[in-house]
């Protein structure tokens, strides 16, 4: 997979923050679990401090996608976060860390501790369980990997799956998580020049339509890219399937479309047949792969 040099810099995040990383790093090594950074730092790496594109709006919170096998290491891990690095636990969320009361710390879960259902249930108060669909098979996918100030390296989230990922969650708590949606509708908006190499090189069959434009091929593309991800794994598939469906199956249904109004300025026909063409991308994967 790829790999992106940025510094503190480029991310516009408080220099600050390595001495967090640092410490993180550090008791994730101790341990010796693998993980990634998902969320919308994962998405600002790709925008802000990839490509120089400025996110809709910007995050202090950090998100990191941990492969646990054993509950009593996800528990052990955070103890010792706690004890040994200066972390401290949250009152609200048993998922959480804070770090010297600036930064919060969302150590989230997957793998073999999760249900049949993708649910990860641990010790603490406030939220003692979450639901974490799709993390393992993003990272089956492949990730790419981030070195931030020649002193941390980890790998972090795609595009797609942080739009895979994001659909699930607004999906979860609709009534909650619009910004999900506005987030998806911010990178089906740059996508085409932050992918330009990859889908010139792997998509052009999408070029020659005189009805086709950049952001409906970047959305088909961007379908194909999250089928190849959610093909892992027949309950995603179905969920991404269904959410897509439901969105797209009637102008008058369709609840992300009027989400997006209020990003693209536009109509709801307008971003039903962009989500059409998101679908349309993860059928066209289906059946190659049939194929």
């Amino acid at each position: 997979m790829s790999f992106y040099k940025i510094n503190f810099e480029q991310l516009r995040q408080d220099p600050q923050i390595g001495e967090m990383l640092s410490a993180l790093e550090r008791g994730l090594d101790e341990f010796g679990i693998d993980f990634y950074l998902v969320g919308a730092l994962a998405r600002d790496v790709w925008m802000r401090g990839i490509h120089n594109i400025t996110p809709r709006r910007t995050t202090k919170d950090i998100d990191f996608a941990v492969l646990i096998n054993d509950k009593g290491v996800y528990e052990a891990l955070k103890d010792h976060l706690i004890a040994k690095e200066k972390f401290a636990s949250s009152k609200e969320n048993a998922f959480v860390l804070l770090w010297k009361g600036r930064y919060q710390v969302d150590l989230l879960p997957f793998g073999a501790i999760e249900d049949e259902d993708g649910k990860v249930e641990t010790q603490g108060v406030g939220y003692t369980s979450i639901l974490v669909p799709g993390f393992k098979e993003v990272y089956d996918s492949g990730l790419p990997q981030l070195q931030l100030e020649d002193q941390h390296q980890f790998k972090f989230c795609t595009l797609p799956g942080i739009i895979l990922l994001k659909l699930i969650a607004w999906d979860d708590r609709p009534e909650v998580r619009r910004d999900d949606i506005k987030d998806i509708s911010d990178i089906l908006k740059h996508f085409f020049n932050m992918y330009d190499n990859e889908i010139w090189d792997n998509h052009n069959d999408l070029f020659g339509n005189e009805n086709s434009n950049l952001l409906h091929i970047a959305a088909r593309v961007m379908g194909r890219e999250m089928g190849e991800i959610a093909r892992r794994n027949s309950k995603i598939w179905t969920r991404i399937e269904g959410i897509l469906h439901a969105n797209t199956v009637d102008i008058r249904t369709s609840k992300m479309a009027v989400i997006m109004v209020e990003y693209f300025k536009n109509t709801v026909e307008e971003n039903v047949a962009l989500l059409v063409e998101v679908k349309q991308g993860m059928l066209e994967r289906e059946n190659l792969n049939e194929g």
